[in-house]
């Protein structure tokens, strides 16, 4: 049984004047950082959706071994760039769990993800969630079983009200830290944490 990171990287965020993932965040373009950790993580594979400008945002990954998948529905909302993942991933029947990832969250520790990793595998959860000090976060590990129920959601939400709705068991993952900051707008970018 294998473990599959999916980066979710199609949306616009807000205020930026170019594509949102070809920012750069310490002089290489967000998707491309993102990406680059994620080969740090436990996983065997890796999927990395796409939507606006996807053209020019696949150039900025182009020469790393993943797998792009250009999602021409994206404009749906949250839904969408999942399913068009999911439909992919479903394929191959050795899949057991799925790390879902935020192309706009650079810098997740590999150590993070790996415990995420390490207790779906332990736990066999439909969900496993990080929780940073007492809030719930970014990125999350999907089993098997609750993989088949997102394939057909639609429209535009939020994956953990989801998972509190459909997901049988969740595991929480204790860590005694801030998550990663998300980098949605381009405010959050010219002012995030150091």
């Amino acid at each position: 049984m294998s473990t599959v990171a999916v980066i979710l990287a199609a949306d616009t965020g807000e205020g930026f004047s170019s594509p949102k993932y070809l920012t750069p965040i310490d002089g290489v373009a967000m998707l491309r950082q993102v990406v680059l950790g994620s080969f740090d993580w436990n996983v065997q594979n890796r999927v990395v959706v796409i939507g606006p400008d996807h053209e020019l945002v696949a150039d900025a990954i182009a020469d790393l071994s993943v797998t792009v998948i250009v999602d021409p529905e994206w404009e749906e909302g949250a839904s969408s760039p999942l399913r068009a993942a999911l439909d992919h991933i479903m394929r191959d029947r050795q899949v057991s769990n799925c790390v879902i990832a935020r192309a706009d969250q650079p810098g997740v520790p590999a150590r993070v993800v790996d415990a995420l990793v390490e207790r779906a595998q332990d736990s066999h959860a439909d969900a496993v969630v990080p929780k940073y000090r007492y809030a719930r976060g970014w990125p999350v590990v999907i089993g098997h079983g609750l993989l088949e129920r997102l394939l057909g959601l639609e429209g535009d939400y939020q994956l953990h009200d989801v998972i509190s709705m459909h997901a049988t068991t969740i595991e929480e993952c204790h860590f005694d830290e801030l998550g990663t900051q998300i980098l949605n707008t381009a405010d959050q970018v010219a002012h995030r944490r150091r």
